[in-house]
């Protein structure tokens, strides 16, 4: 039911709240994309990084639903730990860790898993 994604962004320091999408999972590849467009010049930043992919996903998603915040308890250990990735996914497209020192991610527990996750 839906096209679920939870999105997280991590630097040296924190892990981000998870973004949630309900409707767009198959689109996080593209705005992970044009995020990483502009971060330029603010890399290794993970709250700038998730505040400003919220506004992507805000600009293209009509309405008042399929977009939400969500706290979290994960650790830096645990955006490394597949194990720990895949019990948070929600299905669907799964949960995304983006590394904001290069902007690549990676998918667990969902279709995204078997995507390369190394933006342009």
């Amino acid at each position: 039911m839906g096209n679920r994604a939870c999105i997280l962004f991590f630097d040296q320091y924190r892990v981000s709240p998870t973004v949630y999408l309900h409707w767009h999972g198959d689109a996080v590849p593209a705005w992970l994309n044009q995020l990483k467009d502009r971060m330029k010049g603010r890399y290794s930043d993970a709250s700038y990084a998730s505040a400003r992919f919220v506004g992507i996903c805000h600009a293209n998603i009509d309405g008042n639903l399929s977009l939400g915040i969500l706290s979290n308890d994960l650790s830096i250990a645990d955006v490394r730990n597949k194990d720990r990735l895949e019990q948070e996914s929600p299905g669907n497209a799964g949960i995304v860790v983006v590394d904001t020192n290069n902007f690549t991610w990676k998918a667990y527990g969902g279709y995204l898993a078997h995507i390369d996750g190394r933006l342009p």
